[in-house]
């Protein structure tokens, strides 16, 4: 679908529009497929959503989820779409692989490659005993005008995907949303805070294919180390500290019969209008190899 609603001419030099949205698309949808029990016949959940800014259609997610017994697997692909597209074009493929025991999620690898005007970024990170994390990032932070994260600070965290994995793990305690995670993301460390908001009711749209109800989460950010000295006026940030941004709301909701609640709709605010994020379709196959194999979702155009 195209839009005509005009944009605005200058988007920030740092980040693209809805990049961070995305991001968190992809966690949120390992996440809430890891509410239930693995199961031992592998699962490939393939979801689409797509990100309006202002009411304008700005970019495209798929990610795609492998789950069997003890193990997950999730990669999501996003680039920019339409008009933003050819003004701001931005692509990024990011993927975590882990294993579920007793004691919650353990990660294994997460990496994230995109490119940004042409420059290419590239994340790795390895985990091993103690909740160490080996990190390989390109551009280093020195090129970026931020310090590293110090070594004390990345133990015990998680990757974006594999953090909400957790998150939402919690869940069959009776935790339910409540929970702060350690994320570190290989270029920056901050907690996401989520707070509950109970079951509500998403309204019918032709943009989306789910309506009904839901449980909303509110997730918000608090920044802590890995930040640019000098920041740039973000996407996100509506005036005060460093990198504010407001929280995002998002709906949970199963969107197959008896299936697993996925992410169905999210909201934000940004400095270029209302962000509303909608979940376009949702697939699920079942698979006969007893553990994920590293998916490879199909180009998003």
């Amino acid at each position: 679908m195209t839009h005509r609603t005009a944009l605005p001419t200058q988007f920030p030099a740092k980040r693209p529009p809805a990049a961070l949205v995305a991001a968190l698309i992809a966690g949120m949808c390992a996440a809430f497929a890891g509410l239930f029990p693995l199961p031992a016949l592998a699962q490939r959940w393939q979801l689409d959503y797509r990100v309006h800014v202002g009411g304008v259609a700005v970019l495209d997610a798929r990610a795609e989820l492998i789950l069997t017994e003890g193990r997950y697997s999730v990669q999501v692909n996003a680039a920019t779409d339409g008009f933003l597209g050819r003004l701001f074009p931005w692509e990024t493929q990011s993927l975590s692989v882990g294993t579920v025991g007793p004691d919650g999620v353990a990660p294994i690898r997460h990496t994230q490659s995109g490119v940004l005007r042409g420059s290419p970024r590239t994340v790795t990170l390895d985990y091993g005993p103690a909740g160490r994390v080996r990190t390989q990032v390109s551009p280093p932070p020195e090129e970026e005008d931020r310090d590293p994260v110090p070594e004390d600070l990345t133990r015990q965290t998680r990757d974006p995907l594999s953090g909400v994995v957790e998150l939402l793990l919690a869940g069959l305690h009776g935790e339910g949303c409540q929970r702060t995670v350690p994320i570190y993301d290989g270029r920056r460390r901050y907690d996401m805070i989520f707070t509950d908001r109970g079951m509500t009711t998403v309204g019918a749209s032709r943009h989306s294919v789910f309506s009904g109800a839901a449980r909303q989460c509110r997730v918000s950010h608090k920044p802590i180390a890995g930040y640019e000295r000098t920041p740039r006026q973000p996407f996100w940030q509506r005036g005060g500290g460093r990198e504010e941004r407001p929280p995002v709301d998002l709906w949970i909701a199963p969107v197959e019969g008896a299936g697993p609640p996925l992410p169905v709709r999210l909201e934000t605010d940004s400095g270029f209008g209302g962000v509303v994020v909608h979940l376009i379709a949702a697939r699920k196959t079942d698979q006969t190899a007893e553990r994920p194999a590293e998916p490879a979702p199909a180009p998003l155009r």
